[in-house]
Order: structure tokens, then sequence, then C-alpha cells
């Protein structure tokens, strides 16, 4: 999860409409603001469900871009009260509160809060995050084929850093890091925490 800047303001009457699905694509650049993975098949989520929270229901600041994946896999009681609530990626920068790295030799992810005191918000986030990408406390299957995702796009990055260290070229090839940074680009916090535990390349990056 990382930080959401939405620039959109679609005018409409129900959430279903075109001109939010429209919008929510370029506010979140086409990615599951959960598992970052960018698609064209997503649903449109209320972050405070429109159950418990009918007031909410055609609030654009409440409609975030998800795929189908997470959207199912997702307890139910999630936001629906202050003892279940997550971070809102649209508000706080998630990126800085929470790491990912993918271990390929154990094909996991790891998740981590940060700080040594986390609060609530970001351990129920941290839960939910392992749900979608390891599949802990869920029937679902279906992180496999996202793990399987994310280890292929994060050795493509590698592969990228290693043709930077060679290079006499330094420009170009951290050109290409960078781009692989961009809020666009699928898993892009997990390449970010590959930057930031790399001490020469955070430097020249930062």
């Amino acid at each position: 999860m990382h930080k959401i800047d939405r620039k959109e303001k679609p005018i409409f009457q129900k959430y279903s409409e075109e001109s939010v699905k429209t919008a929510l694509k370029i506010d979140f650049k086409k990615k599951c603001y959960l598992c970052e993975e960018v698609t064209r098949h997503f649903e449109v989520e209320h972050f405070y469900p429109q159950k418990d929270f009918p007031h909410l229901q055609n609030d654009y600041e409440n409609l975030f871009y998800s795929c189908q994946k997470c959207n199912k896999i997702k307890p139910k009681t999630i936001n629906t009260s202050s003892e279940d609530e997550v971070l809102n990626s649209c508000d706080i920068a998630v990126e800085n509160l929470i790491s990912l790295k993918y271990n390929s030799k154990k094909c996991h992810v790891e998740i981590l809060a940060t700080s040594q005191k986390p609060d609530q918000k970001t351990i129920n986030t941290v839960k939910l995050l392992k749900r979608i990408y390891n599949g802990e406390n869920s029937k679902s299957s279906s992180c496999e084929d996202l793990k399987d995702d994310i280890g292929e796009k994060v050795e493509n990055f590698y592969k990228v850093i290693d043709e930077y260290h060679r290079t006499k070229l330094k420009r170009v090839a951290l050109k290409k890091i960078k781009e692989e940074l961009e809020i666009d680009k699928s898993y892009s916090t997990f390449k970010l925490w590959i930057i930031r535990n790399d001490k020469k390349l955070k430097e020249v990056i930062a």
C-alpha cells in the first residue's frame, strides 16, 4: 500500500456510474490499493462499508479502486468499528509505516510495521496484508498467483539495479530505476523498500 493522491472530483449520483470508475482509474493509476497489482478488472470498493455507513455510500472519498480478488478476500468486518479499522492510503503514506519485502527462497511476502509500537490501525493493516499476500487466515489460494507475479516483477527490478551497478552509463540506468519506482507501476512499494535497504542507491535516488 502507498499514498494515493486524489485529484479527480467526479459529478455523480450513484457510485456505480461510469464517471466514478473513470475517476478512480485516474486517481489510483489502475492499481488495486491493497495488493498494488495493475488491473483493468476492478471493483468500486467502499472503504467504510455501505451497510454500516450508508451516508458514505456515494461519497467519492470513500470509494476505492480494488481488484476483484482483494475485495473478495478482505474480511467484511474491516472498518466496521474502530477496533477493525485499517490505514487509509488516501490520508497517510502507508509505505512509511509498513515495509514489504518479497522472500524469493520461501516464496513469501514479509510484512512489517516500521514502528516498534504501531497503532491499532497499522496492526490491523499488517494483518490484512498478510491475508492478501500470504493467504493467512484465508481459504483462498489467490495469493499464490499474486506472489508469483510479485516475484517476477521484483526479479526484473533487481536486474535493473544490477545493470546500474555494472554500467558506466549511470544516468541512463538510474532513469530506468526511477521509472520502476513510479506509482503507476505494479508493486512499487516492494521496489521502494529494496531501494531503502540499499545504502548506495538510497543516497543517489534521495
